[in-house]
């Protein structure tokens, strides 16, 4: 009668896990051990370096966005006859050494005509207000400039003189 030989397996897997688990606290004591002996130069030069950094930083920053600007072109109050149209000349917008001056969004209480000019049927004062959706001047911080029209009634002198 033949008789049937069992074996049993040793798992290396666990094994393995074991050993890796006894060499941790000992890689932990030796990268501890190798810290602590770090000489003071090199603390020295990882802070000079640290420093070279943020001074670079602030340097490129600030060369980058020498020229930045979000101005209103043209004067911040006009006066204007009631019964002409205002063709708005809107801003002038550079951020970070690009021109944005196509993304500004306008928010008005005039009346617009469809080639793009302001109206309006009363007098008083009226508000044209930008504000562009970027980094700089929209999402961080809100900018917003704003143009008044003073819209009077015609004289006999303003007809002469016009407008500007």
């Amino acid at each position: 009668m033949a008789t049937k030989k069992t074996t049993h397996k040793v798992s290396k897997k666990v094994k393995f896990e074991a050993n890796l688990n006894n060499n941790d606290n000992k890689n932990i004591k030796k990268a501890s051990r190798k810290i602590k002996k770090l000489s003071a130069g090199v603390v020295v030069f990882a802070l000079l370096l640290l420093a070279v950094g943020v001074v670079g930083g602030f340097i490129g920053t600030r060369y980058l966005c020498k020229n930045d600007c979000f101005t209103i072109i043209g004067e911040d109050e006009i006066e204007w006859m009631l019964n002409e149209d205002y063709v708005d000349k809107g801003v002038k917008v550079i951020a970070f050494g690009k021109d944005d001056s196509d993304k500004v969004m306008i928010e008005t209480d005039l009346k617009r005509n469809a080639d793009g000019s302001f109206y309006a049927e009363e007098e008083g004062t009226y508000y044209i207000k930008y504000t562009v959706d970027n980094i700089k001047y929209g999402s961080i911080f809100k900018i917003q400039k704003i143009r008044l029209i003073h819209f009077v009634e015609p004289t006999e002198e303003s007809e002469v003189v016009g407008n500007e």
